[in-house]
């Protein structure tokens, strides 16, 4: 069952910051290894978002082994990702794919908290995962250890029970929204200045 259900921004007026975050299945690769991406027939099992003037995550279920799919899922995503300016996630290439290989379409602005910790390090190597940027910047942590005993089984979130996977995503939510948050501090701006271009003072485009 979704947390709630929320795909419409709460204000109107202000710009509709998006945050989204998916789990899918994924597969042994024959080199070895594996791989969560859409080209090895793997699937999508749940999609987490948030709108950041909201208060609770929409946690939506599209395939599972126990769990059947939320009712009406698709609408709610596709009208949330319609209602969207910019939507915030970490390492977003492999969420947009997903989107784009499930036919949902997403045209929008996006913010990226992997490559904005890049661009904060200057070069410098400290890790970028969402686990290191979360006790870095406190708030809300990702739950990776609901999930290990699960993935070193040998299983995927397509077998790793639905009130797991629902309490591990909300959390990746979050804690991407959190990371996002405070990296804008870090850079001295906010959404509507860096995509709005409002900021007059400093140029964000060149904060590097």
């Amino acid at each position: 069952m979704q947390t709630a259900i929320t795909s419409k921004p709460i204000r109107k007026d202000a710009m509709n910051i998006l945050t989204l975050d998916v789990e899918t299945t994924h597969v042994e690769l024959s080199s070895g290894g594996t791989s969560p991406l859409p080209y090895f027939n793997n699937r999508l099992v749940s999609v987490g978002y948030k709108w950041l003037n909201g208060s609770t995550v929409t946690y939506d279920c599209f395939y599972h082994s126990v769990k059947e799919a939320d009712a009406g899922a698709v609408e709610r995503l596709s009208e949330a990702l319609q209602n969207t300016d910019v939507m915030v996630g970490q390492n977003l290439k492999f969420d947009l794919s997903w989107l784009r290989a499930c036919n949902f379409v997403y045209d929008g602005q996006v913010y990226d908290t992997m490559v904005a910790e890049y661009i904060l390090s200057k070069a410098r190597r400290w890790p970028l995962g969402l686990e290191a940027l979360a006790k870095k910047y406190g708030g809300v942590q990702k739950e990776k250890d609901l999930i290990k005993p699960f993935f070193d089984g040998g299983k995927t979130f397509y077998d790793i029970p639905w009130d797991i996977i629902e309490e591990y995503g909300t959390a990746d939510v979050l804690a991407t929204e959190h990371v996002a948050l405070k990296q804008l501090e870090a850079f001295g701006t906010t959404f509507e200045e860096l995509f709005d271009g409002t900021k007059t003072d400093t140029d964000v485009k060149t904060i590097a």
